[in-house]
């Protein structure tokens, strides 16, 4: 009978291993579909950035920020085992995202039985909130799992005899994760606020615990003494926050903050909460079935085997010997003590953000595994899996949401930046806007020897015709801002400051290219975009997809001496001139760029808009090249819209082919009809193209 007994323990606990395998599996396969396939977005490349840098630099720069620095760290040595892609960076976020579920599983099995486990990995594996964040380069999957370990290491240590030896192991692991997790995420504090109070609680009741109150104070003095050495930067940067107001004050009301927070937890941020209110009406109601199975215990036994491999719920016992059930209590607090401490404190200073609460997450699905246990114990099975199933659908519709609905996708800074660098010629400048998106354009930058430099106070670079990023500053923002460090990515520029820049600028170069992001708070009066509207002409203006809006756009500026430095005048039919060109003298390799400089003239009011065409030809009038045609000058400024009789400046270039052979080439430009096609005839009766001079390809 003994034997008997034993061996179906055995293979009730392979199969609930087995189980958890698969499980994990399904979670890595979902986590992993295209995993670094979109953009990052502007919180990512910081993380991007960050790594990059050594670890001395990584450290005094979140000092000089709002995050601290062991999230960062861990993803600089990261990097430099397995490199800097989005999927590489994003696979970082994923190891800790399905830890997540092995981890969640081991304190549900602690705090409830096995059964509940095994629902809460399924949930774990399929919640579209875990999918969205374990894809996220951020620190956020890292500070879940640390605080899943503090508290299971925390129960543990509360709950082991002295005389085993376990309670200092579990101490040990306690303070490992609650010192990591202060040094990955500041709101990680919250958490440790509620469990120290959950553990104090644990401490004195039903009876006081000397040894175990003993511990517990010891131990969180170790993990002070820890964060020694951070805590006066941390205490400053909450005190002063260095960078500019994002996020508003909390409402009296915290229901807008409770139905936001429901919905994530239930089906992630790709869903609307009146469009899926029937599913949130089902998570609280096996929320509510959850918290009843945790409180009473089992009475009896189903009719019915369960779906999923149970057992009673263990009952933990303090050291002292006295048993308690801290699972309700645990759990609630575990998810929504932060949370209410978030709410109260954003009456001071805004804090709420619904990517904070991940950290506390996993004891939701917890409360809703204990709701489906709850279900199959006491009622049919068909209605545990109707459930269930409804669930999962759900958070499978929510996941396709977010993989393939445009509203739902990141920045696309990848593209915007691509954008700007395909249209950059020299004598161009690149102006970020605001200043500390930075960081998005360096990490999809591709141009070699690009330079940046804060734009006020400007100072002209030795060479305007290399690369430089400029970053503009908080418009009359807070004298706080980076607390004056000039190495801050955050700063207060006067509005005087801003217009005296931007003029000097506009002596230097000829066109300026705007990545525009978070403008709006940066500059919340729009006297950048108003100097702009003013003072320049606009040539592009391209949408990219992502929340946020951002935007690249191109000016002509106010300059006086970029004028012809070569070339003939040739006329052309419909009143348009080429008043002169500018080519480099000098020889060039296969799969170089070579910048080219037109002046057009409108004698007259042309007829249509017309494109430019780019042509690199043999000796024997065979197309060698053909640069990709274009609206001369701009998109936004075409040949009807140039004012009569003024020169009017383009820069472009044409992109010799990689495996071009060595030789002279001849280039040429025409302009054409956009919808027929024909070229457009010059008045001297010559082709209807200009041969702007040869190019030498060197071997």
């Amino acid at each position: 009978m003994t034997q008997a007994k034993t061996q179906s323990s055995f293979i009730a606990k392979w199969d609930g291993q087995l189980f958890l395998l698969i499980i994990i599996l399904a979670g890595f396969a979902l986590r992993l579909y295209r995993l670094g396939a979109d953009s990052l977005w502007y919180d990512e490349t910081v993380s991007a950035f960050l790594a990059s840098e050594s670890t001395t630099e990584l450290i005094a720069h979140t000092a000089r920020d709002i995050h601290p620095p062991g999230y960062y760290l861990l993803l600089h040595f990261w990097t430099l085992a397995v490199g800097s892609s989005e999927f590489a960076l994003a696979f970082f976020s994923l190891v800790f995202g399905l830890l997540l579920i092995p981890l969640t599983y081991q304190l549900a099995r602690l705090l409830a039985n096995r059964q509940v486990a095994s629902w809460v990995a399924l949930l774990l594996a399929v919640s579209p909130y875990h999918l969205w964040y374990s894809q996220e380069v951020r620190m956020y999957t890292l500070g879940a799992v640390l605080g899943v370990c503090a508290g299971y290491c925390g129960l543990r240590a509360l709950s082991c005899p002295d005389k085993s030896g376990s309670p200092r192991l579990f101490w040990s692991g306690y303070t490992a994760a609650a010192v990591v997790g202060l040094y990955t995420l500041y709101y990680f504090a919250f958490l440790l606020i509620v469990l120290n109070g959950l553990f104090l609680l644990y401490a004195l009741r039903p009876m006081l615990n000397r040894q175990a109150l003993r511990s517990l104070v010891l131990t969180n003095g170790l993990v002070l003494l820890a964060y020694l050495p951070w805590l006066p930067t941390a205490w400053r940067q909450a005190a002063e926050p260095p960078v500019p107001p994002w996020r508003t004050l909390a409402s009296f009301s915290p229901w807008p903050i409770l139905l936001e927070s429901w919905s994530v937890l239930s089906l992630g941020q790709s869903v609307e909460p009146a469009a899926a209110w029937p599913i949130l009406c089902l998570t609280l109601a096996l929320f509510i079935l959850g918290l009843l199975y945790l409180i009473q215990p089992l009475t009896f036994q189903p009719s019915n085997p369960p779906i999923l491999q149970s057992s009673n719920p263990p009952t933990l016992r303090l050291r002292s010997g006295q048993a308690f059930q801290p699972s309700t209590l645990f759990l609630l607090t575990y998810t929504f003590g932060p949370l209410l401490l978030i709410y109260l404190f954003s009456f001071f200073t805004p804090l709420y953000h619904v990517r904070y609460l991940f950290t506390y997450s996993p004891a939701f699905y917890i409360i809703l595994a204990a709701g489906l246990a709850w279900l199959n114990l006491r009622t049919r099975r068909w209605l545990t899996l109707t459930a269930a199933s409804l669930l999962v659908a759900a958070c499978g519709f929510s996941i396709y949401q977010y993989h393939f609905n445009p509203r739902y996708r990141a920045d696309d800074y990848r593209a915007a930046v691509d954008f700007i660098q395909s249209h950059w010629q020299p004598g161009d400048v690149i102006l970020a806007n605001a200043g500390y998106v930075y960081t998005a354009y360096l990490y999809y930058n591709e141009m070699p020897n690009l330079q940046r430099q804060r734009l006020a106070p400007y100072q002209k670079p030795a060479d305007t015709s290399q690369p430089l990023l400029l970053q503009t500053g908080s418009v009359d923002g807070s004298p706080q801002l980076g607390w004056g460090d000039p190495q801050a990515d955050f700063y207060a520029m006067s509005a005087a400051e801003t217009v005296t820049a931007l003029e000097a600028v506009s002596q230097d170069f000829a066109r300026l290219w705007v990545l525009r992001a978070y403008d709006t708070v940066a500059d919340p009066n729009g006297l950048i975009r108003a100097w702009l509207a003013e003072q320049t002409i606009p040539l592009e203006d391209e949408l990219f997809a992502g929340e946020s809006n951002i935007r690249a756009q191109g000016f002509l500026l106010p300059v006086t001496n970029f004028w012809p430095q070569q070339g003939q005048t040739v006329q052309f039919a419909d009143g348009l001139t080429l008043a002169g060109w500018s080519l480099p003298d000098q020889q060039w390799q296969s799969g170089q760029a070579i910048p080219i400089k037109l002046w057009w003239r409108a004698e007259s009011r042309p007829g249509v808009d017309y494109k430019m065409s780019l042509k690199l030809w043999t000796p024997t009038a065979e197309l060698a090249a053909q640069g990709q045609d274009t609206w001369p000058v701009g998109t936004l400024y075409r040949t009807t819209a140039w004012p009569i009789g003024q020169n009017v400046y383009q820069a472009t270039a044409i992109t010799l082919p990689p495996h071009l052979a060595p030789g002279q080439y001849w280039l040429n430009v025409e302009l054409y009809h956009p919808d027929t096609g024909l070229p457009l005839s010059r008045l001297d009766g010559e082709d209807p193209v200009v041969t702007l001079g040869s190019v030498l390809v060197k071997g």
